[in-house]
């Protein structure tokens, strides 16, 4: 086969042979192999996804708005968050339309108060949804890290575990609080776009917004975020 350039048909047979040999032996075997891929516990699972709420919350409300727009649907938070949204994004607001303001963007895509009122209105239910979402995920997160670290101080108390193993986790406690912390800062940003945002829903000659009710909600889920970091920044 020298000189021969390799084919992907050739690559394929070739992963197809190995697949085939690595799935030869006893049944014993292939059964202890496969446990650990089995999947991550309750806990872990919790912790991997209060990271990413953290870093979804990141995502500014006129970068979610700016996501939406781009696919033609609602307001694209999602997971993940470090993505740049103001690049290589176009709806037709300009080249420096990533570089403003939520409020800025509003003004400039929808004419009149009540179509502005309407989108603001969906970019806070859907807001909404997502800080359900960690809320619920940093609860259990809480309830799991409350009841290991409850345990291992019992134990550390008759000196059944080491003084590391307990530090061990009461490091991972803190890098908890620490999500906890950044999903908080992301969410206390978007209520000040949000906040910015509110003049343009009042009526002419009025004071009080139709959103009213939506940003006080958006408040009451953010003190209820604090208070599950405070009672875990307690426990550790």
């Amino acid at each position: 086969m020298a000189g021969r350039p390799v084919t992907p048909r050739v690559i394929a047979a070739l992963l197809a042979s190995a697949l085939a040999l690595s799935a030869c032996g006893d049944g014993s075997t292939n059964t202890q192999s496969a446990a650990p891929a089995a999947g991550q516990t309750g806990d872990s699972q919790a912790e991997e996804q209060l990271a990413k709420q953290a870093a979804a919350l990141q995502k500014t409300v006129l970068q979610g708005a700016l996501a939406g727009g781009a696919t033609g649907g609602a307001i694209g938070f999602g997971l993940g968050g470090s993505d740049d949204v103001g690049s290589g994004i176009s709806i037709g607001l300009g080249a420096g339309a990533a570089a403003g303001s939520y409020v800025a963007f509003v003004q400039r895509k929808y004419i009149g108060r009540e179509s502005r009122l309407r989108q603001i209105k969906k970019d806070l239910d859907a807001n909404a949804v997502e800080m359900q979402t960690t809320i619920n995920v940093m609860n259990q997160v809480l309830a799991a890290q409350k009841a290991e670290l409850d345990a291992l101080k019992a134990q550390s108390a008759t000196g059944q575990i080491s003084a590391t193993q307990m530090q061990q986790e009461v490091t991972e406690a803190n890098g908890n609080l620490a999500q906890m912390q950044i999903a908080i800062d992301g969410a206390t940003k978007r209520q000040g776009e949000f906040a910015e945002a509110r003049g343009l829903t009042v009526k002419r000659g009025e004071s009080a917004s139709p959103i009213d009710g939506d940003l006080a909600a958006l408040q009451n889920q953010i003190g209820q975020m604090r208070a599950i970091a405070n009672d875990l920044a307690t426990a550790i």
